[in-house]
């Protein structure tokens, strides 16, 4: 008996329609995600410049050169405070927002989502000319309401100091009400009786937010945290192309923006393939840390 429902089930398991009905994703996942990640490590270990047909093998080569220039390693440091910048923007001044309207009323809060989530509707290019034209030092509106209290407008996008927190507003300013949404319905889904019970214990401001709103939310911290590492990576490359390509100095340039540079105006399409490589390992190291702080950390149920 034993035998024959295992040979149907082996029958069962041949049959082609499962298969066929997976065959679309997995062949857009073939074609558009594992391919292109896999000839991207393969061209990481050649020398190439776009236009010869001839690739040539070097080995590690673009990794060393990569690790042995001075510029590299100030690209790395530019890249996490990018990534810290828009993570402030994107996770921990949402939640606050959130805290703070929470105890609004209804209407105010309303108002608060509205005006919060209008930017996450404008294209990211959009928002960066809207940015750099406020930046603009002589005619720009931050200028002249400076100027209207006697004080001189700063060269934000041309001071080595400013110009990165200045265009990593732009994805703070964008992607901000939308976790800002999510955590505020994170917050509205806790029970009122949770709440008011760690009132009656004497649980308020710090404590409050400590023992208990943070332990509660913590699946959606997590997601919260992910989401914003995601668009700090994947809008990152728009706001220094529109606003400053890379400049002043280098001084706005980090790791995704150097990967088109090194492949579409050095022409170097092995050492972009191999900043390439190392861009997605270090996501990849980041991603399966806040996973392993999901499982080891957040309480389930």
């Amino acid at each position: 008996m034993r035998s024959r429902a295992l040979g149907e089930a082996w029958r069962r398991g041949l049959e082609p329609a499962p298969y066929l009905y997976l065959a679309p994703a997995l062949l857009f996942l073939g074609l558009f995600v594992y391919w292109p990640l896999l000839y991207n490590g393969w061209l990481s270990l050649h020398e190439w410049n776009l236009v010869s047909p001839d690739r040539r093998f070097v080995g590690l080569a673009n990794f060393a050169a990569l690790f042995q220039d001075p510029g590299f390693h100030r690209l790395l440091w530019q890249t996490l405070l990018y990534v810290l910048l828009a993570l402030v923007g994107n996770f921990a001044l949402p939640l606050l927002l959130a805290l703070a309207t929470l105890a609004l009323p209804p209407r105010w809060q309303d108002l608060f989502q509205t005006l919060f989530f209008l930017p996450t509707v404008a294209a990211v290019s959009v928002a960066s000319l809207v940015w750099l034209y406020l930046y603009l030092p002589a005619a720009g509106p931050l200028a002249q309401v400076l100027r209207a209290v006697g004080l001189e407008a700063p060269p934000l996008l041309a001071d080595p100091q400013t110009a990165l927190p200045a265009v990593a507003l732009v994805a703070n300013w964008k992607f901000l009400g939308f976790h800002y949404l999510i955590a505020l319905a994170g917050l509205k889904a806790i029970p009122r009786e949770v709440m008011e019970a760690a009132r009656v214990d004497g649980a308020e401001g710090l404590p409050l937010l400590r023992r208990v709103l943070l332990p509660l939310l913590g699946p959606l911290l997590l997601f919260l945290l992910l989401s914003a590492l995601a668009s700090s990576l994947e809008y990152a490359f728009v706001p220094v192309e529109v606003m400053t390509q890379g400049g002043p100095f280098g001084h706005t340039s980090h790791l995704m923006y150097a990967v088109y540079q090194e492949a579409f105006r050095f022409f170097r399409a092995g050492v972009a393939a191999a900043e390439a490589v190392l861009l997605t390992l270090g996501l990849g190291v980041l991603i399966l840390g806040q996973l392993w702080l999901l499982e080891k950390r957040v309480p389930h149920g």
